[in-house]
């Protein structure tokens, strides 16, 4: 196959999987559907010694799960896919083991998709090891990596000039996994809600990250981006299924990139049981002006899969160190 910079890539890239959570069951199975891809190696702690195609619900494989990630470098790889943290404090140590190897990484991270917005000592750390081990880094997903910022930062190529962008995605929890259902605080009091949004147990990481990449994409620098969540609360007249009238439902969180005193992006996110049709909607205020609508919206788990997956050959083929996806082509499906 062929990168999308025209740089050759070997005909089998190997996969190094870093994590057999429910995302990382799907991905290896999507892996398993590739022909451009060999997973090589898997790691999980939780199912170490295990079949990896057995462990994930699959056919056996002749795979063995090992649980440390030093273990599953032993393994001539050529990326690793790494899906199992969300800060990117914890990623750091794998980062620059992988890049001690030579592997690239591509990770469903949410604060890595932007790194430099709350940890930008990390970031330095992280671009350094990579551009020294000579591997590119980058962190995807549905949101940040899709959704919210790069494919707004699509829409706006048909743009002559841009005043400012929102987007507004709307998910039912209720059809998503239990993880979700617990990240957003369904069923707790407003008082335990707000205790966990402080001590951040509640609420989407990324959507500040997503706000940061979307003004990148758009050649701006924010002088402050300011992030809300509250609660969604269900009442008697709008009841949420499952959950007592004056119990939360899930939040509404919002991300505002503002510049000169003046609001140039908009995010904004609920993820609630019930939520009444759910959606993605991308508006831009340019010209010419632009209105795209999602209906249902883009599916949170399945979008995840493939965004990462997706972006393999891309990273491969990208400059080395720590990357963002607004660095990259638009990349299709791996094949």
């Amino acid at each position: 196959m062929t990168a999308p910079s025209g740089v050759a890539l070997p005909d089998l890239t190997r996969v190094t999987l870093v994590g057999l959570g429910a995302i990382g069951r799907e991905v290896l199975k999507a892996l398993l559907d590739k022909s451009s891809v060999r997973v090589v190696a898997v790691v999980d702690p939780a199912f170490a010694g295990q079949d990896a195609g057995l462990a994930a619900g699959l056919g056996k494989l002749g795979i063995a799960v090992v649980g440390r990630f030093l273990e599953g470098l032993m393994i001539p790889s050529d990326v690793a896919v790494v899906l199992t943290t969300s800060g990117t404090a914890e990623i750091l140590p794998l980062i620059e083991q992988a890049a001690s190897r030579g592997l690239h990484v591509v990770s469903s991270c949410e604060d890595l998709a932007y790194a430099e917005l709350a940890t930008p000592d990390l970031a330095d750390r992280i671009d350094s090891a990579a551009k020294k081990g000579g591997i590119t880094v980058l962190g995807t997903g549905v949101n940040p990596g899709f959704v919210m910022d790069r494919l707004p930062l699509a829409l706006i190529g048909a743009c002559v000039s841009v005043r400012s962008v929102s987007v507004e995605r709307v998910v039912d929890a209720a059809k998503r996994r239990g993880p979700l259902r617990a990240k957003v605080g369904a069923g707790l009091s407003v008082e335990a809600f707000t205790a966990g949004v402080a001590s951040r147990r509640f609420g989407h990481r990324g959507l500040p990250e997503s706000c940061a990449l979307l003004g990148t994409g758009l050649g701006l620098m924010f002088d402050d981006i300011r992030s809300t969540i509250e609660p969604v609360v269900s009442t008697e007249a709008a009841p949420r299924r499952g959950i007592g009238a004056g119990l939360v439902a899930g939040l509404r969180q919002t991300a505002v990139g503002v510049l000169g005193g003046r609001e140039i992006v908009r995010l904004d996110l609920e993820m609630s049981v019930d939520a009444p049709d759910p959606h993605d909607r991308i508006r831009v205020d340019g010209d010419p002006p632009l209105d795209m609508l999602l209906a249902g919206g883009t599916h949170g788990d399945r979008g995840t899969v493939a965004t990462v997956i997706n972006a393999i050959p891309a990273v491969l083929a990208a400059p080395r160190g720590l990357r963002h996806v607004t660095d990259l082509p638009l990349f299709g499906l791996l094949t």
